[in-house]
């Protein structure tokens, strides 16, 4: 079911809807809103039959219940849901939400949850933007799910979880394989037990796996077994520091917890008996014609935009591992040559069997559209950028104002008045949001300004595309677009391809804008 409205400059697109399977057991509300109304919370109520002066709210490794609204707690912080169940305690309904995090209770038996808040400046002095804060693009699913008992027994924070990470399907041609039609890389036998995160260690081969207990209540002789069996496994903290040993049984990590207890362990898993032949890269030699990075309080050393601004050479690395992709650099700095400006070069490919030609490039003037050939075939992409957002939320525009000072005691005559300059003078627009969709191989915190100076916050950005190879292709020819910017070339010989079958991100296109 869907429904639009519009009311008070604001538009709302509101889906109700259901799903097969788990995913039934919960009512989503996904919106899409367009939001212009200021000196105004937006909210949505839940008048619910359960009744109770007290709910539960979602501290994400923790719980705590409060009463309803009093002169001094009017709105309340969580995470990712809030639960009220009947004094009874038969019956209940959890709250979800993806994103919204505040909350209140007026009475007992009725949930409001925040969505958007523009607040008008009553008496206060300052602030002036408070009075234009969440105008915009908004995105964001909330739902509800009922449970017999309590949220425990119901398990109806699961609900919650799934909202917020919902499955994302991939997609691969046929093919061979020696895992079956299931497989899994991590089991814990105890579903009151939440896996938070699973991870490469930072700083050795093992496997970070972080944990936390959900019911707040002991949970005993916990396993936890992963894709191949574990070697060894040591506890240790959320930097990754050791605290101690832990135990290994039959291969499966065994552990206790007390109420909303976190343990994070480094894991080292045996050898897996099944191998995924890792993708063979071969860098291509490229003519470099140009130098695009400088080194610190060095403009001489070279310059990407032709006004003297550059990558920050101290940090372009050797080489960039990008999705199991080897890319090779040219060295940076002392005025080398290390990218290709490109002017329609063919660059010879070398012999092999190989199925992808990946690239490394940025461009200049703006996201620019260019036409490749690998080999006979024209392949058009859109070069991104190498400097500014890649992607962002609809951002307010500022028209700066001045505000008159007193004089200063002691000020001769005749002397200028003084001003304060307030940057957030005055609200004039909205820049529309975006996303950028090329892949992010590499960036940096910072570009260097004409004059070898860090300029901190304007990111640099290297982009890595993927083309198909035929067969026959022996050479990839360059656009003829002197914006666009080549630094790295490299062939493979990998297996199908899996692509995600749904975005990974939001893409901010929508029928409502």
């Amino acid at each position: 079911l869907e429904i639009e409205r519009e009311t008070e400059g604001s538009k709302f697109v509101q889906a109700i809807r259901l799903a097969a399977g788990d995913a039934g057991n919960r009512i989503e509300f996904a919106n899409v809103m367009d939001w212009n109304t200021r000196g105004a919370n937006l909210k949505a109520a839940f008048s619910l039959v359960a009744t109770n002066p007290m709910a539960t709210y979602n501290w994400d490794v923790g719980t705590i219940e409060r009463a309803n609204n009093n002169e001094k707690k009017f709105e309340v912080p969580s995470h990712q849901w809030i639960d009220l169940t009947d004094k009874s305690g038969a019956f209940g309904v959890t709250v979800l939400t993806d994103c919204k995090n505040a909350s209140d209770k007026p009475d007992d038996s009725t949930l409001r949850l925040t969505l958007v808040r523009t607040p008008g400046l009553g008496e206060r002095a300052g602030y002036a933007d408070q009075t234009t804060q969440d105008l915009g693009h908004h995105e964001f699913v909330y739902g509800l799910a009922a449970h017999a008992g309590d949220w425990r027994s119901g398990e109806t924070d699961w609900q919650a979880q799934r909202l917020n990470q919902p499955l994302i399907a991939f997609e691969s041609p046929k093919h061979a394989g020696a895992l079956g039609k299931s497989f899994s890389l991590l089991r814990v036998n105890n579903s009151r037990v939440r896996v938070l995160a699973l991870k490469k260690a930072e700083n050795s081969d093992e496997v970070i796996v972080r944990l936390v207990e959900l019911d707040g209540k002991p949970a005993q002789d916990v396993h936890i077994a992963f894709a191949a069996p574990v070697a060894t496994a040591r506890e240790v903290n959320g930097q990754e520091q050791p605290l101690g040993a832990a135990t290994v049984k039959n291969g499966e990590l065994l552990t206790s917890f007390t109420p909303y207890q976190l343990h994070t362990f480094a894991v080292r898993l045996a050898p897996s008996a099944k191998k995924v032949v890792a993708p063979q890269s071969q860098p291509v030699t490229l003519p470099y014609d140009r130098s695009v990075a400088s080194r610190d309080g060095r403009p001489a050393d070279g310059s990407f935009d032709g006004q003297g601004r550059a990558y920050p050479a101290e940090m372009l690395p050797a080489r960039i591992d990008f999705a199991g992709v080897r890319f090779s650099l040219a060295p940076a700095g002392s005025g080398k040559l290390n990218a290709v400006v490109s002017r329609g070069q063919i660059i010879a490919l070398p012999p092999g069997k190989f199925t992808r030609v990946y690239l490394l490039a940025a461009a200049v003037n703006g996201d620019q559209k260019a036409t490749f050939r690998v080999g006979e075939s024209p392949v058009e992409l859109t070069v991104q950028d190498w400097t500014g957002f890649i992607g962002q939320w609809d951002d307010r525009i500022w028209r700066s104002r001045e505000e008159p000072l007193p004089p200063r005691p002691g000020d001769p005559p005749g002397t200028p008045p003084r001003v304060r300059v307030i940057e957030y003078g005055e609200m004039i627009g909205l820049k529309p949001g975006f996303i950028k969709r090329a892949d992010v191989a590499w960036y940096a915190s910072h570009r260097h300004a004409s004059d070898g100076a860090a300029e901190p916050y304007a990111y640099t950005y290297l982009f890595a595309y993927a083309l198909d190879l035929p067969p026959d292709a022996k050479n990839i020819t360059l656009p003829t677009n002197p914006n666009v910017r080549i630094f790295a070339v490299t062939v493979t010989n990998e297996g199908p391809a899996v692509r995600p079958a749904q975005p990974l991100y939001d893409t901010l296109e929508r029928a409502s804008r």
